[in-house]
């Protein structure tokens, strides 16, 4: 009966061991716009999540990497309703759909579009007070995208903020509305337990902001998921 009772604990031990090792590879998913996909020359080049996949597989803790969800001017409502519609799409690795891959991620990191931004605050004509009221739109929208994918996803979500093209202004008007559109993403983020990470610090975006932008959210998820 001893050593029955010895056989078991070492057999739960292995299992117990088994299911440690196998929790510790990270499902990723990775959604967004014009930072997730990005094009030079017409020609696509890997985003900053590629950088993340790249050392998820080094590290060998990668699962599955999943960007199929990704396209470029992404807005938060075109997310909300690739989950409502629970969005399919089909692979060499088989069918699968948004809600599935969101149950599943360990991981998952998110931008949206700011291509309006941008061309607002370019706009000699620009009238700030719209562009304020349009980024509580934005905020709201983002809102309301966090809680509808806190319904599938109970991991990690991480969001990259707004990109900085106008860190050499000296246009305050400019600057404050930068400042005021990440601290609303940042206020969003925070209620939904969403990890935000701060690229105001980056004004353009190239192969070499890209990685930086990758190490900047490894950096901000690595006690949670990337220690081995």
């Amino acid at each position: 009966m001893k050593k029955i009772l010895i056989i078991g604990l070492v057999l739960l031990s292995i299992f117990l061991i088994y299911l440690a090792n196998m929790d510790k590879k990270v499902y990723y998913v990775a959604l967004g716009d014009s930072l997730e996909k990005v094009y030079v020359n017409n020609e696509e080049v890997y985003g900053y999540s590629h950088y993340i996949k790249t050392y998820l597989r080094e590290k060998d803790v990668l699962e599955r990497y999943c960007d199929d969800f990704a396209k470029v001017d992404t807005r938060s409502t075109d997310i909300i309703s690739d989950i409502n519609e629970n969005k399919k799409v089909t692979t060499t690795k088989g069918s699968f759909s948004l809600k599935n891959v969101l149950i599943k991620a360990d991981l998952v990191t998110l931008n949206i579009n700011n291509e309006d931004i941008y061309n607002r605050l370019s706009d000699s004509n620009v009238v700030y007070n719209e562009i304020y009221d349009y980024i509580d739109t934005l905020a709201y929208d983002l809102d309301s995208l966090f809680k509808l994918m806190r319904e599938y996803c109970k991991e990690d979500i991480v969001f990259v903020g707004f990109y900085n093209p106008f860190i050499e202004s000296d246009n305050e008007d400019v600057l404050d509305v930068v400042d005021y559109l990440n601290k609303k993403y940042k206020a969003v983020c925070k209620e939904y337990d969403v990890i935000y990470v701060d690229i105001s610090d980056i004004s353009t975006i190239s192969k070499s902001t890209l990685k930086e932008i990758g190490e900047k959210v490894i950096n901000k998820t690595n006690e949670n998921l990337f220690e081995t």
